[in-house]
């Protein structure tokens, strides 16, 4: 090892960015609206517009750029540890929680832009430690919030790649900090981070290789236990139990395998047409939308339809041989996923959802166990732990439970609709 990489550069910039870039993208007019005065000062005058070109040193956040190849860093240039984790608290709490007022699509470019950048900075300067665990924490909540709130977007508008490669990457760096820090330091947060890493890569063999090692602590929460059913149910291609087991989850769970709904239900679409055609043999699409969780019956209908399949607005009629090859359609939002939101953007990214938490904490055969008993002491409980007890309750019991669809052999055991 020579003497230049043992050098660790220390940045020396207090401000969330170096004043010598804020003059220069000012100069340049390469400001961003969240940071000019215009945002942080909204005025109804004739100067509004020239605020739209005024940068805010206290709003203003240090944008990515490569960095160029034999050039020297100033550490002028850096930021802390401290200054990087302040800046990343302002882009959610500041930033990201004005989704109200914003589309998500331009708050999305700008907050990801910035989260580069103190990646970028953690990196020079070779940070670790707990500010590093929590800003990779806020990353990649953001990220995955994001590749769902997004998915309709056009591709010139949002690319699904780019956002799940930085998903991928920030997930797999948290996940090697917290394999760097003692066990006990983070337990509740890896365990819902390791949940996150298995759903984002459902059918990878790595990840679940990865799953079945982990410590016993983990295993045994009741989130990771039911995003290990998850995966070998993917992996085992039964569609029905998938969907089942995916209501269960929290929010952003949720969010993580939405990427995933088409994928299963073009297996389970093509296992359908194989084991049950017979001619004139057509299946409701009532029965669709519930068995594949589909928001309606026109979105089953368009999935439908673009592998050759003959729709009528009931039912779909099923193909001799095997489906057509055709691109299918982008993922749309899940109506399943819309009704479990029940928090702000801020507290979501802050890792402050309730559900998730109990998910976490809670062990799988100690739930399991209370499940099957009477409740006591119903008096002594807190307020809101009733609800969130029966919401566990519920859990235990639907991963108990046998679905009968297309189940025991042809013909027998189906669920008829009307």
């Amino acid at each position: 090892m020579t003497e230049s990489s043992e050098i660790f550069i220390q940045g020396t910039c207090m401000q969330m960015c170096p004043p010598r870039e804020i003059a220069s993208r000012e100069k340049q007019r390469r400001l961003h609206f969240f940071e000019t005065i215009a945002f942080t000062c909204p005025k109804s005058t004739s100067s509004s517009q020239q605020d739209k070109l005024k940068a805010d040193s206290r709003a203003a956040v240090k944008e990515f750029s490569r960095s160029a190849a034999g050039k020297s860093i100033d550490p002028s240039d850096l930021r802390p540890a401290s200054v990087l984790l302040r800046t990343m608290n302002y882009l959610i709490r500041e930033i990201a929680s004005k989704d109200s007022f914003h589309p998500w699509q331009v708050i999305y470019w700008f907050v990801f832009d910035r989260i580069r950048a103190v990646r970028q900075d953690l990196v020079v300067q070779r940070i670790t430690g707990k500010p590093v665990v929590e800003i990779f924490e806020k990353a990649c909540r953001f990220h995955i919030l994001s590749g769902y709130r997004l998915c309709e977007s056009p591709l010139d508008a949002f690319d699904p790649k780019i956002n799940n490669d930085h998903t991928t990457e920030c997930l797999k760096r948290l996940l090697c900090f917290y394999e760097a820090e003692l066990p006990s330091a983070y337990e509740d947060t890896r365990t819902e981070f390791e949940a996150y890493y298995l759903l984002h890569n459902l059918g990878s063999f790595e990840a679940l290789n990865r799953a079945v090692t982990l410590p016993e602590t983990i295993k045994n929460s009741f989130l990771f236990r039911l995003v290990l059913d998850i995966a070998f149910t993917f992996m085992l291609k039964n569609y029905v139990r998938f969907f089942r087991l995916v209501k269960k989850l929290p929010y952003l769970a949720c969010c993580t395998v939405h990427k995933h709904f088409n994928h299963v239900r073009i297996n389970a679409l093509a296992s359908i047409n194989t084991a049950y055609f017979s001619r004139n043999a057509c299946l409701p699409v009532r029965l669709l939308v519930e068995v594949l969780n589909f928001n309606d019956m026109q979105e089953t209908c368009n999935f439908c339809s673009q592998f050759g399949l003959e729709v009528t607005n009931t039912s779909v009629k099923l193909m001799k041989g095997n489906l057509n090859s055709t691109q299918p359609p982008r993922v749309r939002l899940s109506n399943m996923i819309n009704v479990k939101l029940a928090l702000n953007t801020n507290d979501l990214i802050s890792g402050e959802c309730p559900v998730t938490r109990a998910l976490v904490k809670s062990s799988a055969e100690a739930q399991s166990s209370h499940a099957s008993m009477p409740a006591a002491g119903g008096n002594n409980s807190k307020p809101g732990e009733s609800s969130l007890n029966s919401q566990l309750k519920s859990n235990v019991l639907e991963l108990k439970e046998r679905q009968s669809w297309f189940g025991r052999g042809r013909g027998r055991g189906r669920k008829t609709i009307q």
